[in-house]
């Protein structure tokens, strides 16, 4: 029971680093990421030739944040390493809320239905008109009127299983990783605000060096706020992805429990009062 515990935190569900499950789940994860990548290097678009690649979209950085993660979990399956899972599960508290938020925003906003049918598409860089508007998951949203609405539906079905494999498994899979192969987050608020804010800073430092030298940026609502709105954005983007590591930190509890402390049942110096000592 001990060895176990050393091994093991006694709130994480299944065994990791393993060589079964726990290897299983990192391998398939890593199999979908690397598909991923291998069809933007096999379906070149502009982005290719570009500064900064595809690492100009934030869909694409939590793709590789999320492969790094695996690749690391994997190789702490395979050696049974313990230095390597605990980098493994540093690495997830930056690329599992970041996913999650990817896949939120994007089959949120392709849910939507009004008096448009969203029609969404990867982003069309030679098409920058202010009609189509990006939002920070690496997709360009064309609203398109109702009648065009079932020629749009089948390029959905065209094009579903590339929606999953970039903005579905990747938080699917680190999900499973985080409630049933990982120990429970000690992260708070306040670290996760620090951890939140050094990514979409830092990711607005980046698409402003991109932009520098592309002349373009990956979304055209970059183009359309002023510095203002821009820092606006990103501390918006920060707080939400700082939500979204304590939401799952708060799953974990729900799914595995807590582990809230008990108070001791006896303190030093209770039994010579009891003894009458």
């Amino acid at each position: 029971m001990a060895d176990s515990l050393i091994h093991r935190h006694p709130l994480q569900r299944l065994p990791s680093p393993s060589r079964g499950i726990s290897a299983l789940v990192h391998l398939v994860g890593l199999s979908s990421f690397f598909w991923a990548f291998k069809y933007m290097h096999e379906n070149p678009n502009q982005a290719n030739q570009a500064y900064g690649w595809h690492f100009q979209y934030l869909t694409v950085i939590g793709l590789t944040l999320s492969t790094l993660t695996f690749f690391v979990g994997l190789l702490a399956d395979i050696t049974l390493s313990r230095r390597l899972f605990l980098v493994k599960n540093i690495l997830s508290i930056c690329s599992a809320p970041l996913e999650v938020l990817i896949s939120v925003l994007y089959w949120g906003l392709r849910s939507v239905r009004s008096r448009y049918q969203v029609h969404i598409v990867h982003a069309n860089l030679a098409s920058r008109s202010m009609s189509d508007w990006s939002f920070p998951n690496g997709l360009s949203f064309h609203f398109m009127p109702v009648r065009s609405s079932t020629r749009a539906l089948c390029h959905y079905g065209a094009n579903f299983v590339l929606d999953l494999s970039f903005h579905a498994t990747p938080s699917i899979v680190m999900l499973i990783d985080l409630l049933f192969l990982s120990p429970p987050w000690t992260i708070t608020v306040l670290p996760a605000l620090m951890v939140s804010g050094t990514i979409a800073f830092g990711y607005w430092f980046w698409i402003e060096q991109c932009f520098a030298v592309n002349g373009w940026y990956p979304y055209p609502i970059f183009e359309a706020l002023p510095t203002e709105g821009r820092i606006g954005l990103f501390t918006l983007s920060a707080i939400v992805m700082a939500l979204s590591t304590i939401t799952l930190k708060w799953l974990f509890g729900r799914v595995n429990g807590f582990g809230l402390p008990t108070g001791p049942e006896s303190r030093p110096g209770d039994i010579r009062r009891k003894e009458g000592l």
